[in-house]
């Protein structure tokens, strides 16, 4: 008696399209989450659906925002995606950047930025967030649009679309805490001019979340000048770090593993270390 057997590849066909679904099914819920503002299960469910689909952009898109309410405050996540195949994922992330640099005290940063969120895209709710953005960010810096009449004159077109709670949403963001206070200001212009001076040239190299440059960033606006021998410590580790490769960080390209301040500046709060 003849037995019937199953074709070799029908099960990796099964499989795959389980797994396709499952993944469907985990960005579902990410877009539920990241709606209802549920930021830490966002965060969770975000990084489930990396972990199968990499380059996947809404749930990279939903992790950095996620991360950016729950405090984070690594900007390269966003800086990434603001060049993302997406048009909608690329505007939004150039309005929360937009945001970012504005609260740190980096307006010149930010106007493009929010620029590109407002002409860019087709969102209504993101259209009239991008543009009372600007407005006010124009308000209190005349001189970043004093070249741009076209705009100037479509956000005057918009001015009656923005309600008082709208423009309440969308006022100046309060300062990001800078505890290092002038002491961080060495380690803001190094990283200032390696990021538009060296990396353009040399690309992003760094296989540590957050990047060197990011953490330096953070450890200087915590720390002050301490933030300059904790660099210093994080480039030595890095080899170690990656070797290890302990705690990988979902993403495309190459592999990168976490590597935050936090686990690096346990003295400071006179606690102990992990």
């Amino acid at each position: 008696m003849r037995t019937r057997r199953i074709p070799g590849g029908w099960p990796g066909i099964l499989l795959f399209f389980a797994a396709a679904r499952l993944g469907a099914a985990g960005a579902d819920l990410a877009q539920e989450l990241f709606d209802e503002g549920r930021w830490a299960e966002c965060a969770r469910e975000s990084r489930r659906v990396l972990l199968s689909d990499p380059r996947n952009e809404t749930a990279a898109l939903h992790l950095a925002v996620a991360r950016l309410r729950l405090g984070g405050t690594d900007e390269e996540p966003l800086a990434a995606l603001t060049s993302a195949r997406d048009p909608e994922i690329r505007a939004r992330a150039a309005y929360e950047l937009g945001r970012l640099n504005w609260a740190a005290g980096d307006p010149a940063a930010a106007y493009p930025l929010l620029r590109q969120a407002f002409l860019e895209t087709r969102s209504q709710p993101l259209s009239l967030r991008s543009g009372c953005s600007l407005n006010e960010l124009l308000r209190a810096f005349p001189n970043l649009g004093k070249d741009d009449l076209a705009l100037v004159q479509s956000l005057e077109t918009c001015r009656p679309l923005w309600s008082r709670a709208l423009r309440a949403e969308c006022a100046a963001p309060r300062a990001r805490a800078d505890r290092g206070g002038w002491l961080s200001a060495p380690g803001k212009w190094l990283v200032s001019f390696y990021r538009t001076q060296i990396r353009p040239a040399i690309g992003a190299r760094c296989s540590l979340e957050p990047s060197c440059s990011a953490y330096f960033l953070a450890a200087s606006r915590a720390h002050g000048l301490l933030g300059l021998p904790m660099m210093a410590d994080r480039l030595v580790r890095e080899p170690s770090v990656v070797a290890e490769a302990r705690r990988p960080v979902p993403g495309d390209g190459a592999p990168r593993f976490a590597d935050p301040v936090s686990d690096h500046d346990f003295w400071f709060h006179g606690g102990g270390g992990n």
